[in-house]
């Protein structure tokens, strides 16, 4: 009998080919030429579609966990326990046959932070210098279909600025995955800014993801929030998450980071957290309360404003007006494809945005791939007649 993740992922792959199919016929979109790896074309356009929402862990750092009490993910990873994936969680050739049958031509893959509670800098030193390393050597086994965003300790964030450095110089990765707050300490500290000079000076872009090793843990966030949400449907994720992300971003925002650091570029997973959907009460609250009116002075925009311009948002809202939404309140080149992969969502990420109603092909061929080649440094293809 299969297991759970193979069950899973073998019911994706059969809904994933009969929704390419039906999408085939209707839009004459797709095409499979020999070799079976799905190609995208839009308005006559071949898009090099790029997902900037995937996950995945690194063995070679397994030595230097072994007497640390973190890193439990990656641990049971490695082991093989950790269970329901569409793939592994290391890179490897099923990994691209799953992007071949889904129409992605290149993943950002991302290492969620479990290393922010070291307070050994040595020992984050060789960390982060070992998975880095191995990040990009294995993105390297598969030519063109890969980039590995970098790891930085921040919670030493001259050392995450040099890291970076290596990271973008050393192994060409074009960003940087970061959690949504540091050990509960906000993004917005300008403890953090030496790492944001790092980024714009390297013109590394920035993926934020929440986690729970980054999670509300009574010092920045409400004690007893995350056990509130246990056992609730999962609200943890659909409510815990996206939160986390609203908060980091909002952070941002107050704290004047983004306009200290007007070139820094932030991309929030799951659609960006609820901030995107709601932006508008933070406009209307800088008339409203007298402590946003005192933060919102000190700003040189409209809160909403940074997210017309520097935040910006995956594709993994799981609806059509979601996705619209934020194309038409911030703009397209602020949405981004994200799909989560390799965790197991009912959703069918490049179909989700071909199938949306009310977007023109310029704007599909932008979320798909088109402002992600320009943000990761990633070329399209030549333009087809």
């Amino acid at each position: 009998m299969p297991d759970r993740r193979t069950f899973i992922r073998g019911m994706s792959t059969a809904a994933a080919g009969m929704l390419i199919a039906g999408a085939a016929r209707q839009m004459g979109a797709q095409t499979r030429p020999a070799g079976g790896r799905r190609q995208i074309t839009i308005g006559g356009r071949r898009v090099k579609t790029i997902d900037i929402h995937t996950h995945v862990y690194v063995r070679d750092v397994i030595p230097l966990l072994r007497n640390v009490d973190i890193g439990g993910t990656v641990k049971s990873a490695a082991s093989g326990t950790r269970g329901n994936r569409l793939t592994p969680d290391f890179l490897d050739a099923e990994s691209v046959r799953w992007m071949d049958d889904h129409g992605i031509d290149v993943q950002a893959r991302s290492i969620n932070p479990y290393w922010y509670s070291l307070t050994d800098r040595a020992l984050a030193t060789k960390l982060i210098a070992v998975q880095n390393a191995a990040l990009a050597r294995d993105c390297a086994k598969f030519p063109g279909r890969f980039v590995g965003l970098a790891t930085c300790a921040l919670q030493f964030p001259d050392l995450a600025a040099q890291q970076l450095e290596e990271a973008v110089k050393k192994h060409g990765m074009p960003g940087v995955a970061i959690a949504c707050n540091i050990n509960g300490e906000e993004l917005g500290s300008e403890r953090f800014d030496p790492f944001y000079k790092a980024c714009v000076d390297l013109g590394a872009a920035i993926f934020v993801h929440p986690q729970g090793e980054g999670k509300f843990d009574g010092r920045a966030y409400p004690k007893g929030f995350a056990d509130r949400l246990r056992g609730l449907g999962n609200l943890g994720n659909v409510i815990g998450y996206p939160t986390e992300t609203s908060i980091a971003f909002g952070s941002l925002i107050y704290s004047g980071t983004l306009d200290r650091f007007p070139g820094l570029r932030v991309v929030g997973a799951h659609g960006g957290g609820f901030i995107f959907s709601y932006s508008g009460r933070l406009d209307a609250n800088c008339e409203f309360s007298e402590g946003a009116r005192k933060r919102c002075a000190a700003l040189k925009k409209k809160p909403s404003d940074y997210m017309r311009e520097q935040l910006i948002s995956d594709s993994l809202v799981f609806n059509p007006e979601e996705l619209v939404l934020r194309v038409r309140q911030y703009g397209v080149s602020q949405v981004v494809l994200g799909t989560d992969h390799p965790a197991p969502w009912p959703t069918t990420g490049v179909d989700h945005v071909l199938e949306t109603p009310g977007l023109t092909d310029d704007e599909k061929f932008a979320i798909l791939g088109g402002n992600l080649s320009k943000l990761l440094r990633i070329p399209q293809f030549e333009a087809t007649t």
